[in-house]
């Protein structure tokens, strides 16, 4: 079965952005296209967090070391980067939260879905990406962060509500 997704994602936290479209062919073999560039990609796990990887024919080792939706990547040369890969959901919330940031923060569920986990209460101080909790939609988990630093003035859910797209989730000031 093929399997295609897209992805976005920035080296370094760098400014770029490259549109990543994946293509899984077989097991380990996918085909990349990186802003309009081809790869044939084949991988093999080679040992704890380090992947033998075939690129249109050439191989590499490197290990790669997950945190989230970062992935840091220490190649056999030595060169090291760090990759923020986000699923177009994620990057919406992303760009949406990046967006006005001052004062009163009102944070809105960006599709329906139920809140599976809440991680923070009320008056609970957070920092900026802070997960404040976990809203399940279409069988997928998207972690509600904080959009900046301050302190959780309300939370306007509770455990296993159903929220539709627009419905207010917390206040962060």
């Amino acid at each position: 079965m093929i399997t295609k997704r897209m992805y976005y994602a920035t080296v370094d936290g760098g400014e770029q952005e490259y549109l990543v479209n994946l293509t899984q062919e077989t097991g380990s073999c996918f085909k990349m296209n990186i802003d309009g560039r081809e790869y044939v990609v084949d991988f093999a796990m080679a040992g704890n967090n380090v992947y033998s990887i075939i690129v249109n024919g050439k191989s590499l080792s490197m290990e790669i070391d997950e945190n989230g939706d970062i992935f840091d990547v220490l190649m056999d040369n030595g060169d090291s980067f760090s990759i923020e890969v986000l699923d177009e959901m994620k990057r919406l919330m992303k760009m949406r939260h990046s967006a006005g940031l001052e004062g009163r923060q009102v944070i809105e569920a960006q599709m329906p879905g139920y809140i599976w986990k809440i991680l923070v209460e009320k008056g609970q101080e957070v920092k900026a990406g802070e997960p404040l909790m976990i809203l399940v939609a279409m069988k997928m988990e998207n972690e509600i962060k904080a959009p900046k630093d301050g302190i959780v003035e309300d939370l306007f859910i509770e455990l296993d509500q159903t929220v539709a797209t627009g419905d207010r989730l917390a206040v962060v000031e």
